[in-house]
């Protein structure tokens, strides 16, 4: 039985890369034309949901969204923040806001990738968390970002943390760039996807409903620098929170 369920997941794993082989190049050469000029970026990334969006229906994944009451203004830009444990977060997130065209913070090797790199690197901003200067650019290009109009998805853990840790520390970069610009920050938890699509190992996961929270924006505007430390904690806490009571409501409705 154990044998049938591995080659299942491992059929399923391999369908994911066949439908990227041809999804991807469709992307990129729809969404190209419209990279290289700002006023074009919402177009682009309408193609970008389209994506996320058929990887997410085709590889059986369904969300469940649950929200605080608010709603969210269409001409403001946010800060969107999420516990990070697939690559999958970042098809959920391109799904969850379709109103407010974002940018990611994301590893500089995804740019070596075929198709997508190009893509990606042309679309977001990439961090090489090696090198200095390449950390200083990206507070810049962040910011050119949020100046021209586009929100900005930065996953604070700082990378896929290992299988064995809950939530990963946060690191400051979102909350300094929050404060600095006076961005509201939007939380987002996302349960499931960890065991369901994890990043460890490609003999384990399945399709099948995601969970995800979307807290009530924190507001900025009256922060500090000093404050950033108090920011960063209270997000970390309020995620934990909500993947401890994730947590419970599976086991209690198992």
């Amino acid at each position: 039985m154990k044998i049938i369920q591995i080659s299942f997941t491992l059929l399923w794993r391999v369908w994911f890369f066949i439908i990227n082989i041809f999804l991807i190049p469709f992307w990129a050469g729809i969404s190209i034309p419209f990279l290289f000029k700002e006023k074009y970026y919402p177009i682009a990334y309408w193609f970008h949901q389209m994506w996320a969006r058929c990887n997410l229906f085709l590889m059986g994944f369904w969300y469940v969204l649950e929200k605080d009451k608010e709603i969210l203004d269409k001409k403001k830009q946010y800060v969107i923040i999420s516990n990070h444990t697939s690559i999958m977060d970042i098809m959920l997130i391109y799904s969850l806001m379709r109103n407010h065209p974002l940018v990611f913070v994301g590893k500089a090797e995804l740019a070596k990738l075929p198709f997508f790199g190009f893509v990606y690197k042309h679309s977001n901003i990439l961090l090489d968390r090696k090198n200095l200067s390449s950390c200083i650019q990206v507070f810049k290009k962040i910011q050119d970002k949020v100046d021209s109009g586009n929100s900005v998805c930065i996953f604070p853990e700082g990378g896929v943390p290992k299988s064995s840790v809950f939530l990963d520390h946060f690191k400051s970069g979102a909350f300094f760039i929050a404060i600095i610009k006076k961005i509201p920050i939007i939380p987002f938890t996302i349960a499931d996807i960890k065991k369901k699509f994890p990043s460890y190992s490609i003999l384990k996961g399945g399709p099948g409903k995601i969970r995800i929270k979307q807290h009530h924006s924190i507001p900025t505007t009256d922060l500090s620098l000093k404050d950033k430390n108090y920011l960063k904690e209270k997000c970390f806490h309020l995620i934990k929170y909500q993947l401890e009571k994730f947590d419970r409501e599976k086991i209690k409705n198992r």
